[in-house]
């Protein structure tokens, strides 16, 4: 594993080859480029470039004052995707949870570059805000810290990927978690972070498993005849839970495109 730094964001990447595609990977809310460690050990770090992000705030990269807010941060991600990959006709992202609307937005803003998008269980509805939508409720970004370290830390006790997710949470900066909440409602309202994923014309697939995807954004699927792939029995982390299968079908996909 490599590692560099652009614009103070933190990035875990593979050797870098000027012959082959990059992956771009994103986190979701409170999380870091951890959840996707595993990948440095599939068959993509050795088809791919790999770049695993820590999103501002996230991990170990900073918060920068001027990207304070998700859409703000995804303009971010654009301009150091488009200067990476500037010897590149395509690039391919994969994006988790909340992170996924930067993923949306970066396909957005490279439009005929992307090659394939992979949405893990991205929000498509105002239902899959269950995490990020918390700091909502509460007076102050300490009162929502202190209950939401609580709450994950009893279910770390007893499932392994929540485990995963308590540690990069530890690491995440209190006000990066209330920027994202705060900044990322007024796409989430109405289910409109779901219609403009269903409006992207490159390649594309969400991915989502029936442990944890709520009912409203099952049948958002169904309804708008989202591409998807259905995964039993995993929850909301297919990067943790199921990483060897899911790093192998991403591989498979790509070989089509």
């Amino acid at each position: 594993m490599h590692i560099q730094v652009r614009n103070n964001l933190f990035i875990r990447t593979n050797e870098i080859k000027k012959d082959r595609q990059s992956i771009w990977f994103l986190h979701g809310f409170a999380d870091s480029g951890l959840v996707y460690k595993e990948v440095f050990e599939s068959i993509l770090n050795e088809k791919f470039n790999i770049y695993v992000i820590d999103l501002p705030g996230f991990g170990v990269s900073p918060i920068n004052s001027e990207y304070e807010s998700i859409k703000e941060q995804s303009n971010l991600l654009t301009q150091i995707i488009e200067k990476e990959t500037s010897n590149q006709n395509k690039v391919n992202i994969v994006a988790h949870s909340l992170g996924a609307l930067i993923g949306t937005w970066v396909c957005q803003n490279l439009k005929e570059k992307i090659n394939y998008y992979f949405n893990i269980e991205g929000n498509l509805t105002e239902a899959d805000s269950y995490f990020s939508s918390k700091p909502l409720k509460f007076q102050s970004v300490e009162k929502f810290t202190d209950s939401f370290y609580k709450e994950i830390f009893e279910m770390a006790k007893i499932e392994e990927r929540y485990k995963r997710y308590y540690s990069s949470l530890r690491f995440a900066e209190p006000a990066g978690m209330r920027n994202w909440s705060f900044t990322s409602q007024e796409y989430i309202r109405e289910n409109k972070c779901g219609i403009e994923f269903n409006a992207l014309t490159c390649n594309k697939v969400y991915i989502w498993g029936d442990v944890d995807t709520p009912k409203e954004t099952q049948e958002f699927i169904e309804q708008h005849e989202i591409p998807n792939q259905l995964y039993q029995g995993i929850g909301h982390w297919h990067m943790v839970e199921n990483s060897e299968k899911l790093f192998a079908d991403i591989n498979e996909t790509l070989k089509t495109v």
